[in-house]
């Protein structure tokens, strides 16, 4: 869990030092998907994923994504993949379960204050636990674009309309998690949040498109108030430059690995650091959720909303495999 580098957004020297090693990759990618064999099962399979190695906004997709299942009375359940690092297989999370953050992950735990969540890296595996449960018609593949064991009856691709697919190549030389072309092809609907730049509207053409954007919840509570920002995300920047954008007034900004597991040490320090200049601390909802209860008091997060433009689209694709 290294920082994002400069390169994947920017071809530079480096980026093409690193084309080999991108080559070995396409290769693996592609043995991977001869090799494979996806697998049905009785319950619709809603897939949101991406073709970068993060930020892309999947997340806040599948929550929005989500509370239109809700309104619609489809009852449903995320399945993401996690981080499992206690080596569980199968795990089932709820709204109170907000104290499993070291061993899930930041995601699920995010998707689990809309709905039931489970967690398992084996998703097949997962999907076919789900398939048993009688509570659920619908699964909610959190990131599961580039699963190749569970056969997806609906693909929504999430793309930031600013970072678009960065460079363009295959990691590690660029953040694709496979070719553009295959991931499109993959796509039944591809949702871009934020402007969409002419270059990836060409890339494009063809493709079902409904826009989104991310709406501040309680920016209110900021405004006036000397503040130091850090967050751990993969383009660390857009968080800070949204701030800057609505006019929050920013001391100093501190960026984290993506999916950083802070500990007290590190969140002390920054919370004395905020002390000393009459600050507050602001981060995301994501990185909120990892802190221990003591810390979640004293620092306060961006609460943040994704709306779609045509949600009548969004919904329209959903009924065709309800």
């Amino acid at each position: 869990m290294l920082k994002t580098p400069n390169f994947w957004i920017k071809k530079n020297i480096i980026s093409y030092a690193l084309l080999p090693l991108s080559l070995i990759y396409f290769v693996g990618f592609f043995l991977l998907k001869i090799f494979s064999k996806k697998r049905k099962i009785s319950k619709s399979v809603i897939c949101v994923g991406n073709l970068i190695a993060g930020g892309s906004g999947k997340t806040p997709t599948a929550i929005a994504l989500g509370k239109i299942l809700q309104e619609m009375s489809v009852d449903f359940a995320f399945l993401s993949r996690g981080y499992m690092n206690d080596g569980s297989k199968f795990l089932m999370l709820k709204k109170s379960d907000q104290n499993k953050a070291s061993q899930v992950g930041d995601e699920p735990l995010l998707l689990s204050e809309i709905a039931t969540t489970f967690v398992a890296k084996d998703r097949f595996f997962g999907a076919t636990q789900i398939e048993a449960m009688k509570d659920f018609q619908v699964i909610l593949l959190d990131d599961g674009m580039q699963n190749n064991s569970l056969q997806l009856d609906l693909t929504i691709l999430v793309i930031d309309g600013n970072l678009g697919f960065g460079n363009g190549f295959l990691l590690p030389a660029g953040p694709m998690r496979e070719p553009i072309c295959s991931g499109l092809k993959k796509a039944d609907l591809v949702i871009v949040i934020g402007e969409m730049k002419q270059d990836l509207q060409k890339k494009l053409v063809g493709k079902k498109i409904v826009g989104a954007k991310i709406i501040p919840l309680n920016l209110g509570k900021f405004y006036g108030r000397k503040l130091i920002a850090f967050c751990g995300l993969a383009y660390p920047e857009k968080f800070f430059s949204f701030l800057r954008k609505n006019d929050l007034q920013i001391l100093e900004t501190h960026e984290f690995r993506d999916h950083h597991p802070y500990i007290d040490v590190e969140l002390e320090t920054l919370f004395c650091a905020a002390q000393e200049q009459g600050a507050e601390l602001i981060t995301t909802k994501k990185d909120w959720v990892k802190f221990s209860p003591s810390f979640q008091k004293k620092i306060s997060y961006l609460d943040i909303d994704l709306k779609f433009d045509d949600e009548k689209t969004i919904t329209e694709e959903l009924r065709k495999i309800l």
